[in-house]
């Protein structure tokens, strides 16, 4: 579903290289949080939905667009994500962007029976 500017409650900001059970989990626990606070469904900005996949270096040059779009960031951070250029890259455009660091909330991807190590 298209959202007008400034509607989409969150970007959601995560590493292709970390555990996909893990994510999912870190966004259904983070899409309960927003539903409980809020009393609706979080709309999102999520790549693998909203970028053309045929078209991936067209639309990401539209990143500041998409974000600014959004009120705030969500970050996945999984074992992988700080290794991740790109995923850097989108933290820093949203920061450049006058977006103040309480505009971005950091939820923790720990894989299963991995939890400890994870996050260390």
């Amino acid at each position: 579903e298209k959202a007008s500017p400034g509607t989409c409650d969150a970007f959601v900001s995560h590493s292709w290289h970390d555990d996909p059970a893990a994510k999912w989990n870190a966004l259904q626990e983070w899409r309960g949080e927003f539903t409980q606070e809020h009393g609706l469904e979080p709309c999102v900005w999520l790549d693998k939905c909203c970028i053309d996949q045929n078209s991936i270096e067209l639309d990401l040059r539209c990143l500041p667009v998409f974000l600014h779009s959004c009120r705030k960031m969500v970050v996945f951070c999984g074992v992988t994500y700080l290794k991740r250029l790109w995923c850097i890259m989108e933290i820093f455009t949203f920061i450049h962007m006058c977006r103040g660091l309480d505009s971005i909330e950091f939820k923790m991807v720990l894989r299963e029976g991995l939890e400890d190590e994870d996050a260390a």
